[in-house]
């Protein structure tokens, strides 16, 4: 059974062949989601692209999926964990995922920063409306 090393957290499981990085990592209690991404992800899917990776050597996993190639192109080294196969002995880094969960954050604070004020501006502007047609709402 091929033996994954994961690099950041310096964890060793061995995992069927054919299994994918993700349910390695699941099985050695490792996180390929950072941030936010642990909860806002699909699952295995390979759509959301939360679960970046990096695996040396690359011939010992699957050849790139198509969602893959449509996400980072050809001839990366960026690979996603549930779409990623094993085949040999592999090392991972999970850095990528963890910079992507930071960024992620960082997003979801400017959102729900811009929803807020979305929705005061749609309170004001219908106030104004009522205002103007004659019936107050207050």
């Amino acid at each position: 059974m091929p033996t994954v090393t994961f690099q950041n957290e310096n964890i060793k499981v061995e995992v069927p062949e054919g299994a994918t990085l993700r349910k390695a990592a699941n099985k050695a209690g490792v996180s390929v989601y950072g941030g936010p991404n642990k909860l806002l992800n699909c699952r295995g899917f390979g759509l959301c692209g939360s679960d970046k990776i990096t695996v040396t050597p690359d011939t010992c996993v699957s050849k790139p999926s198509f969602f893959e190639k449509l996400q980072f192109g050809e001839g990366t080294k960026t690979r996603l964990a549930c779409q990623a196969k094993i085949t040999g002995d592999v090392i991972v880094n999970t850095a990528l995922a963890m910079e992507y969960g930071e960024e992620m954050r960082e997003n979801l604070k400017f959102v729900a920063l811009a929803g807020v004020f979305g929705i005061l501006t749609l309170g004001a502007v219908v106030f104004m409306v009522f205002e103007m047609v004659g019936k107050p709402l207050f």
